[in-house]
């Protein structure tokens, strides 16, 4: 073998090292990876050796990157295997410029993975991709998105529906920032074989309320135009990929108290809006890993799904926003991939960026399928569906808040719902006295609740009572410290109604 082959054998190691932390030593037998599904095969080590000893084939490593395996064998091991997503030869791979893997053969290309996780991309193949539904997106500009590729369905379809600049008021929103066109490229986009969206057969409407070149309440006073012009032309779903806590100086900051969901001015419009039939979503910030490290407004609201990020490993990402909400309630609401997601930029390529403001789509994405397919449903009922589907549920912390959602679960949550008691309304309304507490809670309305429990601003239960067995109760809290806490009561079906009781002794 003469020393310029060497070299090159050199390189091409050198690169696997670097690009997939796992080594495959060439010989004469072809050599293949294998790629496994992460729920069926969480460990990629020991079904790597699994799936080499029941066909009698050489393994060479596993990746855990990949969660794959490198076989060596005569040739491409076409049996069925449980797990397996695929099986292709090693020279197939390809690593672009922003580290993105080959997306093979799916036409959602680069996007499959950040849909997969919340199995949109599953019930996309039921036939439900938003048709019918509207969602308006609050952002910063959506320069060329009036020409790239990526939406073209969506224009020559007539599904964006409005535009309109509440920062210049003028039309022109098609100039400015970037940041909104990357924002609809994932909730909206359709470029098969490069990058799929959340839902991209809905309707759009796009609205700047976003100064890039300052932050002031100035803005919060453009996203409330726009909600209201939203409202007018009957948007089913806002989303803003947004956030305020710190502006310029002389504007006035908020603080940590101040997002208790009634302070702040886009909190308060969100609220409206929800009120008004409009479903929010939100972005929960980047600020997890910096000294604010909370939520920003308006994802303190009550009724706003407040959207942090995980990684493609499910790993909550450092930048994400962190709950509780100033009195108490779980934030952020759910979590979805926000880390290395997958989205269209202006000069026609996919890119991978971090931040909740991509998350946030998907999300958005995900509820406009729900509402697709139950176009009757209440806004309250969808929104316990989507947190109670999430796989923390049961166990919420200020990171994950309820956890990582799966349309399919919150579709069955919502199937389940139809067949609840007609005679218990949507709304229960409990009659909670009084408020502030000092040494009794009084609490009405209990008949078809379950159990009460309190949870402190830290999001640890100090309180619960159980098997409750009447219409109304009074609570002992001469042991709970002053303070802000959140009342949750939970019905025999688990949806759950909650309240904010401020104790002083």
């Amino acid at each position: 073998m003469n020393s310029n082959r060497v070299s090159v054998k050199i390189k091409i190691l050198v690169t696997l090292i670097l690009s997939i932390s796992s080594l495959c030593v060439f010989s004469q037998n072809n050599h293949y990876w294998v790629y496994f599904d992460k729920d069926i095969h969480p460990d990629v080590v020991s079904v790597s050796r699994a799936y080499s000893d029941h066909f009698g084939i050489e393994l060479i490593g596993h990746s855990k990157w990949f969660h794959s395996a490198c076989v060596s064998a005569p040739s491409l091991p076409g049996a069925v295997y449980p797990g397996v997503i695929k099986v292709e030869p090693l020279g197939r791979y390809q690593v672009k410029r922003h580290g993105a893997m080959s997306s093979g053969d799916s036409v959602y290309g680069h996007a499959l993975h950040q849909l997969n996780m919340l199995g949109i991309d599953s019930f996309h193949r039921l036939g439900f991709k938003g048709r019918g539904v509207r969602i308006a997106l609050f952002d910063a500009g959506f320069n060329h998105a009036d020409s790239l590729e990526v939406f073209d369905s969506i224009r020559r379809e007539g599904r964006l529906k409005a535009f309109y600049d509440f920062v210049d008021n003028d039309s022109l929103i098609f100039e400015e920032d970037n940041h909104g066109m990357w924002v609809w490229s994932v909730v909206g986009g359709n470029w098969p074989d490069s990058l799929i969206g959340a839902a991209p057969d809905a309707e759009y409407v796009l609205a700047r309320t976003e100064n890039v070149h300052s932050e002031t309440h100035l803005e919060e006073y453009s996203w409330v135009k726009a909600m209201e012009w939203a409202d007018s032309i009957g948007v089913d779903i806002i989303h803003s990929s947004l956030g305020y806590t710190t502006f310029d100086t002389l504007e006035g900051d908020y603080s940590y108290e101040d997002l208790d969901g009634n302070t702040t001015v886009i909190t308060r419009a969100a609220q409206m809006a929800y009120d008004k039939g409009i479903f929010i979503t939100n972005s929960a910030g980047n600020e997890g890993d910096n000294p604010w490290l909370r939520i920003s407004a308006p994802c303190d609201g009550e009724n706003v799904l407040c959207v942090g990020s995980v990684d493609s490993f499910r790993n909550v990402s450092k930048f994400s926003g962190k709950g509780p909400s100033y009195d108490g309630r779980v934030k952020p609401d759910v979590v979805a991939m926000g880390q290395r997601t997958s989205f269209v930029v202006a000069e026609s390529r996919v890119r991978q960026g971090n931040g909740t403001s991509f998350s946030g789509p998907l999300m958005a994405g995900f509820v406009a399928l729900l509402k697709e397919k139950w176009p009757d449903m209440s806004n309250d009922r969808i929104f316990r569906a989507v947190t109670m589907s999430a796989h923390k549920y049961e166990d919420p912390d200020t990171a994950f808040g309820y956890g990582i959602p799966n349309i399919f679960r919150a579709d069955s949550i919502l199937q389940g719902m139809l067949s609840v008691d007609p005679t218990v309304p949507d709304q229960k309304p409990l009659s909670i006295y009084p408020n502030p507490a000092h040494s009794k809670l009084h609490i009405q309305g209990l008949e078809h609740f379950k159990t009460i429990r309190f949870f402190d601003l830290q999001g640890r239960e100090v309180l619960l009572r159980e098997d409750l067995g009447t219409s109304d109760i009074t609570l002992e809290i001469n042991d709970l410290p002053d303070g802000m806490y959140l009342l949750e009561a939970t019905l025999a079906d688990g949806m759950r109604h909650r309240e904010r009781v401020r104790i002083i002794h």
